[in-house]
């Protein structure tokens, strides 16, 4: 019988230590989410024994995205380091190394604690450090460093930062500037610097300058600049001055309506005044119109209705004097004529009411 490969006994008893771990109940995951945890992490484990690790790496996250466990991270974190992905790699073994496990942590997350602990070790003198340094372009602005082809943070831009080995493409760029690009090979744990120097970029489109006045041109510019040209004569008016005229129009018209009724009630008040004059002489005058007779009830009767109707006039008055007011002031304004200025007010007296003002 050929003997088994231990690299693949290993990475199946801590593949069956993991899916064991995941057995206990949890107040926080539900029998489905356990399930599919064990079902995905059963699957990271195939794929990693068929060196298929880029497949590795996402079913052990979605397992370990349902339910947390080491043994999901170690898995994940030796993929990453089959495809060559040290700093990545790193920090998922260094996720479980600072985990701070309780006493009743099952045995399977105390070995890939332990497994991670040494293995980080093993890992950490592999990995290549890079310092992309950026010169020339003193006045550059929006400067942009990339790395493969992803922007680095601009605080990592002169820092040494841990990098994988292998292969890297170095780009940099700015308003106005660019830089040549480079490629970098580094080997395991090799330190290394790279300059990028910007250079004005002929193809860049100009930034547009705001040119500045000249004092002398300033100086001999006029300090009043002429009055705007007059409207041509037979302008159309626009469509404000038209809502205006329309306006007018309508006050007008309430005006009007409004003298008209004034006029009306001030007729009746006569009338009714002359009545009830004539009824008091009917009456006696001031001699014999007393309370007790008829007439005197016919009197009062008549000086109601005649002050009820003067009322009214007044109230007509106001209102059509207002109206024509409002109505000549809409008129003026929508003329085309900016400089005619309009000054109307209405006025009440007693039993009587206008309008005065100049145009």
């Amino acid at each position: 019988m050929r003997p088994r490969n231990p690299c693949r006994a290993v990475v199946l008893g801590l593949s069956v230590l993991a899916l064991s771990a995941i057995a206990p109940p949890a107040a926080a995951q539900t029998d489905e989410q356990r399930a599919g945890a064990r079902s995905l992490a059963t699957q990271g484990n195939a794929a990693f024994e068929a060196g298929r690790y880029r497949d590795a790496v996402e079913l052990f996250g979605k397992a370990e995205s349902l339910m947390h466990a080491p043994p999901h991270l170690l898995f994940m974190a030796r993929s990453h380091q089959k495809l060559g992905e040290y700093v990545r790699a790193r920090e998922a073994y260094l996720k479980i190394v600072k985990e701070t496990l309780p006493a009743t942590a099952p045995k399977a997350f105390r070995d890939a604690q332990l497994s991670a602990e040494q293995e980080v070790r093993e890992l950490e003198p592999k990995i290549a450090n890079l310092t992309v340094k950026v010169e020339g372009g003193t006045s550059a602005q929006n400067l942009t460093v990339k790395v493969d082809g992803a922007v680095m943070p601009s605080v990592l831009v002169g820092v040494q930062q841990p990098i994988d080995p292998g292969t890297h493409q170095l780009e940099a760029s700015a308003t106005g500037f660019s830089a040549a690009p480079q490629t970098i090979t580094l080997k395991e744990g090799a330190t290394s610097s790279v300059a990028l120097k910007l250079e004005p970029d002929p193809n860049a489109a100009p930034t547009p300058a705001t040119p500045a006045v000249a004092p002398a041109a300033a100086a001999a510019a006029p300090s009043n600049p002429p009055p705007p040209a007059p409207a041509p004569a037979g302008e159309a008016p626009s469509s404000a001055n038209s809502s205006l005229r329309i306006g007018s129009y309508a006050a007008f018209g309430v005006g009007v309506a409004g003298l008209a009724v004034g006029s009306i009630f001030a007729v009746q008040s006569a009338s009714k005044r002359k009545d009830a004059d004539a009824a008091y002489e009917q009456c006696g005058g001031d001699a014999g119109c007393r309370t007790s007779n008829p007439l005197s009830r016919e009197v009062d009767d008549l000086d109601g209705s005649a002050r009820t109707a003067q009322t009214l006039s007044i109230v007509g008055f106001a209102l059509g004097g207002v109206g024509v007011a409002t109505g000549v002031t809409l008129f003026i304004l929508s003329s085309n004529d900016k400089s005619a200025r309009a000054s109307v007010q209405p006025w009440l007296g007693v039993g009587s009411a206008g309008v005065r003002g100049t145009f």
